[in-house]
């Protein structure tokens, strides 16, 4: 997505780094401004930074393509698995050298998976019955760039997704006929700084 938006032309990088001789590419993939994304590819990306730190004496430049989320949340699991550092100290010196904006709970969310294993639990989304034709859910685990349909239930006659979702919280919103709305039977977030309010679950154990 923020890609195709700031016109980067991943091909042409990978093709320079193969020119060089000291420089090795290596691109671990997590989705934009997805915090459940980041959660379940972390224990990847840095296995990946590891090695390739191991590999190379230990200089590896770390980015995405905003250098503001995704990267800073790597290096910063990175000084929190590998180096020994406390989460919020390797924070406070991550934001001493560079402005930006990693997702600390993805990060405590992964490390509890590590540690305690991805249990899930099965959880029920309905949209009540009526004058729509499609209804889909984006953001919960999916991304807010994509959705997953909900399937009519005749004898509820309600719009049903169960889902088994890992410990957590989730925000999520309905696309009704093609509109992103809210359900108000449903749990709300506070409106946040762009004046969005979400549907929101809490998986717990």
């Amino acid at each position: 997505m923020l890609l195709r938006y700031f016109s980067v032309d991943i091909t042409a990088i990978q093709e320079y780094a193969n020119q060089c001789d000291d420089i090795q590419h290596v691109r671990a993939e997590i989705r934009d401004f997805d915090a459940f994304d980041l959660r379940m590819r972390l224990p990847a990306a840095v296995s990946v930074l590891y090695k390739a730190i191991k590999s190379n004496g230990g200089v590896t430049y770390i980015h995405c393509t905003a250098g503001l989320g995704r990267a800073p949340a790597v290096a910063l699991a990175y000084m929190y698995w590998v180096q020994g550092y406390k989460l919020n100290e390797a924070h406070s010196l991550l934001l001493s050298k560079r402005t930006c904006c990693p997702k600390l709970d993805a990060i405590r969310s992964a490390t509890a998976d590590i540690l305690t294993g991805l249990e899930k639990n099965l959880v029920k989304l309905t949209w009540p019955g009526g004058n729509c034709s499609s209804v889909a859910i984006a953001g919960l685990d999916i991304g807010w760039g994509q959705s997953k349909p909900l399937t009519f239930d005749d004898k509820e006659g309600l719009w049903v997704l169960e889902r088994e979702l890992p410990e957590g919280h989730y925000e999520y919103k309905y696309v009704v006929d093609g509109e992103w709305k809210c359900n108000n039977s449903e749990l709300l977030t506070q409106m946040n700084q762009d004046g969005h309010v979400n549907n929101y679950v809490q998986v717990s154990f």
